[in-house]
Parts: C-alpha cells; sequence; structure tokens
C-alpha cells in the first residue's frame, strides 16, 4: 500500500516511521523547500510522546536537545511584582517522565529517524485529491496512492480539497458546535 504524507514537521515523520515498520511504502510532501528552522517554540513531551519516541530509538537525541527550562516568571501589566513558577512542579504533577524541547530541534531528530526508509519530497504541496487517487502537486506530476494523510497543521493543503475553503469550513464548525 502507497501512502502520502502532507507536512514534515512532527506528526508526519512519526506517522511515516511506523507506517514503514508495518511494510507501507511512504511519501511525505512538505511545501517548504526544506525543513523549516524557523527559531520555532519550545514543546513539551509527556509520557506517552516520551514512550513513542524511546521506542522509536530517539529519546536519547531529544533529551540531549532539552532546553532544561524549570521556572517561568510572568509580569502582568499594573501588578507591583512578577509571578514566579517552578514548572518542575507542575509537570511532575502532569506526567513522571517530561522534557520541552524546541519544535525545531524535534522535526529534524524525527525526519532523521526516517530518512532512509521515507521518500520526502520537498517544495512541493498538494493541489487535488480526486477520488481516484491520483493524487494532483503544485510542481510534481500525478501520483496515484492509496491512502492521503493529512499532517500539515492549521491551513492544511488536505483539508482544502477535502473540506473546501478555510472560511467555509470555520462557518460550518461554528454553525454545528452552537457558535455564532
Amino acid at each position: 500500500m502507497r501512502i502520502l504524507i502532507s507536512g514534515a514537521s512532527v506528526a508526519g515523520p512519526v506517522l511515516a516511521y511506523w507506517l514503514t515498520r508495518h511494510g507501507f511504502a511512504v511519501t511525505v510532501v512538505e511545501r517548504a523547500p526544506t525543513l523549516r528552522r524557523t527559531g520555532g517554540h519550545a514543546v513539551d513531551l509527556f509520557r506517552p510522546a516520551m514512550n513513542i519516541s524511546e521506542k522509536m530509538g530517539v529519546l536519547p537525541r531529544i533529551e540531549e536537545r532539552a532546553t532544561g527550562t524549570d521556572r517561568m516568571t510572568v509580569y502582568r501589566e499594573k501588578a507591583r511584582r512578577p509571578v514566579r513558577v517552578d514548572l518542575s512542579r507542575i509537570f511532575s504533577a502532569a506526567s513522571d517522565r517530561h522534557v520541552e524541547i524546541m519544535r525545531d530541534d524535534l522535526s529534524e531528530i524525527y525526519h532523521d529517524a526516517t530518512r532512509d526508509d521515507v521518500e520526502y519530497v520537498f517544495g512541493d504541496s498538494i493541489t487535488a485529491l480526486p477520488p481516484d487517487g491520483e493524487v494532483r502537486f503544485e510542481n510534481a506530476a500525478p501520483r496515484r496512492f492509496d491512502l492521503v494523510v493529512g499532517a500539515d497543521g492549521l491551513h492544511s493543503n488536505v483539508r482544502r480539497p477535502v473540506f473546501g475553503d478555510e472560511p467555509r469550513f470555520k462557518a460550518l464548525t461554528a454553525r454545528t458546535s452552537g457558535g455564532p
């Protein structure tokens, strides 16, 4: 079975890793020309993600790149003093396993774990998903896949051809959830 994953940040490569381990041929398409290195933001991995990363064999690399952040100071407008928070206490209350890592570092680690077994296509994106399985791309020739997975974020190139334009989808979501 041939599977196409749209998005090479975190979810795409992790899914690709497990699908290839179960015998699927996986291609990941990413609209950015290379792995994104935008500075990103810190993300927190708790027990489930730590366990998955451990099974993937990448946990030591993740722990090497941990931010080590254990305190936070919040400065509130019109407040006399800042609020200081011991994050280690919050994290330990939530899970007995935790690490904070920059998103770009995490993305690179997961990509490195899959690059030998997964076809990565950078600098391209999905433009159409006809029912016959022949996926159309912005730059590459059409290709046939048995399954397409969108792991490409909030403004997904996979959602648009399947569900329609984002404003229409947001309006539908608001109506079905009791919103305006």
